[in-house]
């Protein structure tokens, strides 16, 4: 049987399997025929398949234990102690703008649809038409996953909203996420360990980064008494005794309970990329109330262009499946499923290699014959592309571009 080792577990496969008792066999008549047309030799096919699939299986319950190896239920199951939790998937999110008479009030829940997709929207928070006219208004897709909506479609209200005549979306909405894959699940686990802490911009990571619909999480801290930039303490110029949280999706008055759960007494909330401020009441202290800032990250779309050297052997579906390819890579989907070469997708402030982007289309046209890359660009140059510490790096599928020669 496979062993458990000071160094691990060892674990046979089926052809150690195959080998070892064809030997066992041999060392009492080296004339025995075992050749896979023969009954034995076909049984001892059939007992080394038995036996790798019951070390797999011994392996998975040992492998259970540890959250660094479990996976599917099992790894669910190990961080349901810490209290984490995978998630089934994120929205996509985009802010539209909502046309009527000032004080009409546009209730939480209200559906919009997409008159290009036919995909449902769902209104975040409640909100009043201003004194112009106009209120703008961030919604969620009904569905998890990358739901894509291009600028001016999403102009459909399915819930009747009294004294509102029209709504659009001026941008494009920010991808979600599908499910969480095992390999991001244990990167989060490791954040959200430090969730059950106070005042620490650790258990603001956890506590942030577990809260429905959240998909990134970035906290910058000046603990200095100047505003100055400093290499090492105070690189962006952030304001004296100050902490900067930039989070991607997820509510607004959620993430603002959050916040205010976890922050120092006293510091300084600093607004940055696109500010987002919301008024909190304590949950134990009713009468008192705090004005919680934070920002959403400044998205910036990726213009992707691929050609790729088509052999004969590529799917006619190649440019869908490269593109889909990309945006789960850049969300953090490892493309093999496990834990392996940037699991993480890209994060709050995190420029992109060129080369990094080669991982998602080598790993759909790797399993046709021998086409390759032959050229790709990021916004129109084959070079790496420098994201600031307040933006993040959005990809859409209009923005991806895969031609065949």
């Amino acid at each position: 049987m496979a062993e458990l080792t000071p160094n691990g577990y060892k674990l046979k496969n089926q052809n150690d399997w195959f080998e070892q008792e064809r030997n066992m066999y041999l060392s009492i008549d080296t004339d025995w025929i075992l050749d896979p047309s023969t009954p034995d030799g076909l049984k001892i096919a059939h007992d080394a398949e038995i036996f790798s699939a019951l070390d797999e299986t011994i392996y998975r319950a040992w492998a259970s234990k540890d959250p660094a190896k479990a996976v599917g239920i099992d790894l669910d199951a190990i961080s349901s102690i810490t209290g984490t939790f995978r998630k089934p998937g994120t929205p996509s999110n985009v802010d539209v703008t909502f046309t009527g008479v000032p004080g009409s009030t546009i209730f939480a829940e209200s559906i919009l649809e997409s008159a290009d997709t036919g995909q449902r929207w769902v209104v975040d928070q409640t909100f009043t038409v201003g004194p112009s006219g106009t209120v703008v208004v961030p919604v969620r897709s009904e569905q998890t996953g990358p739901v894509q909506a291009e600028p001016g479609t999403i102009t459909r209200m399915i819930t009747t909203i009294a004294g509102v005549s029209a709504v659009t979306n001026a941008n494009p909405a920010t991808p979600g996420t599908d499910k969480e894959s095992d390999s991001s699940f244990r990167i989060r686990r490791r954040l959200e360990v430090g969730r059950p802490g106070n005042n620490q911009v650790d258990s603001l990571y956890g506590l942030l980064s577990g809260t429905e619909g959240v998909r990134r999480v970035k906290v910058y801290e000046n603990p200095t008494g100047s505003a100055d930039v400093d290499v090492d303490l105070n690189p962006h110029g952030l304001p004296a005794h100050s902490i900067t949280i930039l989070v991607d999706g997820g509510i607004v008055d959620e993430i603002a309970m959050a916040i205010y759960l976890k922050k120092n007494p006293g510091v300084l909330l600093n607004g940055d990329g696109t500010e987002v401020q919301e008024w909190v009441t304590s949950p134990t202290i009713a009468t008192h109330q705090q004005l919680i800032t934070f920002g959403r990250p400044l998205y910036v779309d990726i213009d992707v262009v691929v050609d790729i050297k088509d052999d004969g052997t590529l799917p006619d579906d190649l440019e869908q499946q490269v593109k889909d390819a990309i945006i789960s890579f850049a969300a953090g989907e490892s493309p093999s499923g496990t834990d392996g070469f940037k699991t993480t997708g890209f994060d709050i402030g995190e420029s992109v290699p060129i080369s990094t982007m080669y991982t998602p289309i080598n790993q759909i046209i790797g399993r046709y014959g021998n086409s390759y890359v032959t050229s790709l660009t990021l916004d129109g140059v084959s070079a790496n592309k420098t994201i600031a510490y307040n933006e993040l790096s959005r990809w859409l599928d209009s923005n991806i571009t895969v031609t065949t020669s």
